[in-house]
């Protein structure tokens, strides 16, 4: 959502006469240019250039430098273009994104599966290697087969039926896959180990040979594979 809120203008003449030409200049050219850099900012993040979600971006003011025309009013002291104002939000927007910690949100798919119970343990393996995780398991009256419903991240459901059936060596059905919900991976992706507890426990970045973590890390792999793609 995009809204406006206009200052009050000074009480001084001349400087309310310029105010109001650069209100004018605000309205007829760089009103509709800020709201399609404003779009496009969140269309596109900074770091995968998708959709942004639960961000609220406040431009606290424009400053719009003028001078006076042959015709008595006010002009632009330098030319003004669409372009120019459309770049500048969306970089300003960009800028400001990356100046604070940044998280990535996933799509969740809820599968719903039947196993027996046989397969049920190679089942919960697959599904926590995956960051699954399970709702609910019931046993289907008048059958000795379990009927499981989970919910597993949109990017670790590519080839889960055939793990399931090769883990389980076929005593898991083919799973139901729907768009469950969004959920905010909490995980920094530019997280540095830099005291001595943190390399420790997650190592030495060169001898990682990881150029932003010193382990492994969910949300930059993500991130990398959507670069990769696009």
């Amino acid at each position: 959502k995009f809204g406006f809120s206009m200052g009050q203008d000074c009480e001084d003449d001349n400087i309310s006469a310029a105010s109001e030409g650069a209100a004018s200049i605000w309205k007829n050219q760089m009103k509709g240019s800020l709201v399609a850099g404003f779009r496009m900012a969140l269309r596109a993040g900074p770091i995968c250039e998708e959709p942004l979600r639960g961000v609220l971006i406040v431009l606290e003011g424009v400053e719009v430098a003028v001078i006076p025309s042959a015709d008595g009013g006010y002009r632009c002291a330098k030319a003004l273009s669409g372009g120019m104002v459309v770049s500048a939000l969306r970089s300003g927007i960009c800028c400001a994104l990356l100046s604070r910690p940044c998280r990535l949100m996933e799509s969740h798919l809820k599968l719903t599966l039947h196993s027996s119970l046989a397969g049920i343990g190679s089942l919960y393996t697959v599904l926590s290697k995956r960051r699954g995780k399970v709702v609910e398991d019931s046993m289907v009256e008048g059958t000795d087969l379990l009927m499981v419903t989970a919910t597993i991240p949109h990017a670790e459901s590519f080839g889960l039926a055939p793990d399931l059936f090769r883990q389980s060596s076929g005593e898991v059905t083919a799973p139901e896959l729907i768009f469950s919900h969004w959920e905010r991976l909490d995980q920094d992706p530019f997280w540095i180990p830099t005291s001595l507890e943190e390399r420790e426990d997650f190592g030495e970045i060169l001898v990682n040979g990881d150029s932003s973590t010193g382990m492994d890390n969910t949300a930059l792999k993500y991130i990398r594979k959507v670069r990769e793609r696009k």
